[in-house]
Formats: structure tokens, sequence, C-alpha cells
């Protein structure tokens, strides 16, 4: 992040307020984004539904 960009700061300020983190690494593989970008990886971004990310949220495995 650019601290010296308003946009960068804001964001980074808000995500702290919310309590999130903003990243440049990528995300653990067993967090809920890392299973979902692993299923996107895999199976294409239009194979995504919001019964994934539900799933991914909730640990249980996203099926195809």
């Amino acid at each position: 992040m650019d601290m010296n960009n308003p946009h960068d700061v804001g964001a980074a300020f808000w995500a702290q307020a919310l309590g999130f983190t903003i990243s440049e690494e990528p995300p653990l593989p067993d967090s809920p984004l890392g299973r979902v970008r692993a299923f996107t990886a895999r199976y294409g971004e239009e194979a995504l539904k919001p019964e994934h990310i539900k799933a991914a949220q909730e640990g249980r495995p996203l099926l195809p």
C-alpha cells in the first residue's frame, strides 16, 4: 500500500476500523478466501456461485 495515496490510506483506515487487514500476500490456503481462489483456479470463475462463498465461510467443501 502506498500511504501517500489517499485511497490507500482510506482503505487501510476503514479496514482497521472494521477489524480487517489489507494484505498484499496471498491468502492462506485453508482460509475461506484461499479456498475460493483454489476453486476458481480449478473450475473457473464462471463456476463460482453464492452457495460456494457460503460453504467456504462455513468451512464446508466447495463442490463443482
